[in-house]
């Protein structure tokens, strides 16, 4: 992990700075990220995500003064510790809004099998599929979707929109069969 945020920095002093801040306050954003978090693995994440961050701006840091250099990482670690709150929470409201009821419509899972609704949303279409697997499952916001997928919000918004529309559809024909 230090050797890619050394490789962010070009200048051999700021270099060797930056890995004395390493050593010295990676165990304390650990600690910071730990007690937030209260997953080690959750933790590295943010400390590495944290160090990224200020090895991309470093060039600002190298000006602080110790105290203000402190303050900034634990700044720095703290935000970063609570998006990966925040994303996970909403992962796991997700994953089980899509359990309960895919956050659709609420009377979906009561009317049918949990198995047959996913085998409706594998049938579709990939485009739609990926959107839905991003949105309902994985809990991205639509414009995540839109920066991984290389589209625009609005066409994330009109795939979950037509997503749904082939979902009642399907859902339909299943009631009239039934």
């Amino acid at each position: 992990m230090l050797g890619i945020c050394l490789s962010l920095i070009d200048d051999e002093n700021d270099k060797q700075r930056f890995e004395q801040l390493y050593y010295k306050y990676r165990q304390r954003m650990y600690a910071a990220a730990y007690r937030i978090l209260n997953n080690s693995h959750d933790a590295e994440d943010a400390v590495q995500t944290a160090f990224l961050a200020a090895a991309n701006n470093f060039k600002k840091i190298s000006s602080f003064s110790c105290h203000e250099t402190e303050a900034y990482f634990v700044i720095i670690i703290r935000n970063h510790s609570i998006n990966i709150y925040n994303k996970n929470k909403k992962t796991a409201e997700r994953s089980t809004a899509l359990n309960e009821n895919i956050s659709i419509d609420d009377d979906i899972l009561e009317k049918y099998e949990y198995q047959r609704l996913i085998n409706i949303i594998s049938g579709l279409p990939q485009t739609y599929k990926d959107v839905f697997v991003l949105y309902y499952v994985l809990g991205f916001e639509c414009k995540e979707i839109a920066d991984s997928l290389h589209i625009s919000t609005d066409a994330v918004r009109k795939r979950i929109e037509r997503g749904k529309k082939m979902l009642r559809e399907e859902l339909d024909k299943d009631e009239q069969y039934i």
